[in-house]
């Protein structure tokens, strides 16, 4: 799976999802005793449904994270056919993909209620160890993606307003997503999830800095975004999240940085945010980040 994606030919949603619906009611027709024993009709099965989603270049894990899901399961299974649950659960992730992108119906948490699922899950990935959740897939995506799905269909976890959350979802997607072999971004999840604060608003303990000691760290930042290239940084989302997210939280947490006392702060931590929440590709937004750091 791996050539011509720019010519093949793309989707809309609906047509993605009406795809996938085909060929969940082909897997039911055909079931499951046939499909985990019989290599040749698992083939080709999981290799229709799975291809024609890799191909589409637009599903991308944050946006639209349902039929990202469905992709990894069948990619999965395409190279794992005899695992009968990796099968139910994408039969049950298909039945589950909302026929209209952006209708959201899961059911929405409380704050505490986040941070006692994100405990638990790294109490279970402690339990688990980082040895076998680094080179077992199928153990670090039942592990990954049990904290990660919930996290992602919370709609009030804003990156300004829930930050810790935020970056707790955001690392536990990344591993979900395709890297879970990465071991600093798993150590990085729990200590994420272990300064998590127990009731939302309680971030004073946060270091604040002098204006000077915010230059100097951004100017610090500027560097090692030079030194790693826009090049890297513009595609390649670990490489990218590893400098802006350090760049970035830390401003975010400044209670003092407001855009009438402090415009050139405010707008470095603006870009900032965008090549760290919004969209690492964009090459323009680290330009214009730099630009504004070397004008501090």
């Amino acid at each position: 799976m791996n050539n011509g994606e720019d010519q093949y030919p793309q989707m809309t949603y609906k047509q993605a999802v009406k795809h996938c619906k085909y060929w969940a009611d082909q897997i039911r027709h055909d079931g499951l005793d046939l499909l985990t024993t019989d290599y040749g009709a698992a083939i080709g099965v999981s290799y229709q449904l799975a291809y024609a989603l890799y191909m589409q270049t637009w599903i991308d894990p944050q946006k639209y994270y349902h039929l990202y899901r469905v992709r990894i399961y069948a990619i999965s299974i395409y190279n794992n056919y005899t695992d009968r649950a990796s099968w139910e659960k994408l039969l049950e992730l298909i039945d589950d993909l909302l026929e209209e992108y952006g209708k959201n119906n899961y059911p929405q948490m409380t704050y505490k209620q986040a941070v006692k699922h994100c405990k638990h899950w790294a109490e279970q990935i402690r339990a688990d160890g980082l040895d076998l959740l680094t080179t077992n897939y199928v153990a670090a995506i039942g592990v990954s993606d049990q904290l990660a799905y919930p996290l992602y269909m919370q709609t009030w976890i804003d990156p300004q307003k829930y930050y810790h959350l935020y970056r707790v979802r955001t690392y536990a997607i990344n591993i979900d997503y395709n890297n879970y072999t990465n071991r600093a971004s798993w150590e990085k999840l729990l200590e994420l999830i272990d300064n998590l604060p127990e009731e939302y608003g309680k971030n004073n303990q946060y270091p604040q800095m002098t204006y000077k000691q915010a230059v100097k760290h951004c100017k610090h930042w500027a560097d090692q975004i030079r030194a790693d290239g826009l090049d890297l940084l513009t595609t390649d989302w670990c490489a990218a999240i590893g400098v802006s997210d350090q760049l970035a939280y830390p401003l975010d947490m400044q209670e003092w940085i407001s855009a009438p006392r402090y415009p050139d702060i405010y707008a470095i931590r603006y870009y900032a945010g965008v090549v760290d929440r919004d969209d690492h590709t964009d090459r323009a937004s680290w330009e214009k980040l730099l630009e504004l750091i070397d004008k501090l």
